[in-house]
């Protein structure tokens, strides 16, 4: 149950944002991998919201201020980390 009301808040936030990327998340071995993203982009990058998925290896991230998510910055942040971001898909809305 606990899962299903945190997909739908992050749905819903989504929804509020410009634009979202969905990413697979290459080197990524552990579910420590996973919670050291999150805050790394928590701490680094406060504009974003992050949700990562450790099972499925897949990241989506959206503005939370409601401007576009700056692929190459999240790209980019991930190698400092240790981890190979690819672009799966990017949504924008119209504003």
């Amino acid at each position: 149950m606990r899962k299903i009301i945190i997909a739908m808040m992050f749905l819903t936030s989504l929804m509020m944002a410009d634009s979202t990327i969905k990413l697979s998340i290459g080197g990524m071995t552990c579910n420590g991998c996973a919670t050291g993203i999150n805050e790394g982009f928590k701490d680094d990058f406060p504009k974003y919201k992050v949700h990562l998925d450790y099972d499925s290896a897949v990241m989506m991230v959206h503005s939370k201020d409601g401007s576009d998510v700056n692929i190459k910055e999240v790209q980019e942040a991930l190698l400092g980390m240790g981890f190979k971001g690819t672009l799966l898909k990017e949504t924008k809305l119209k504003k």
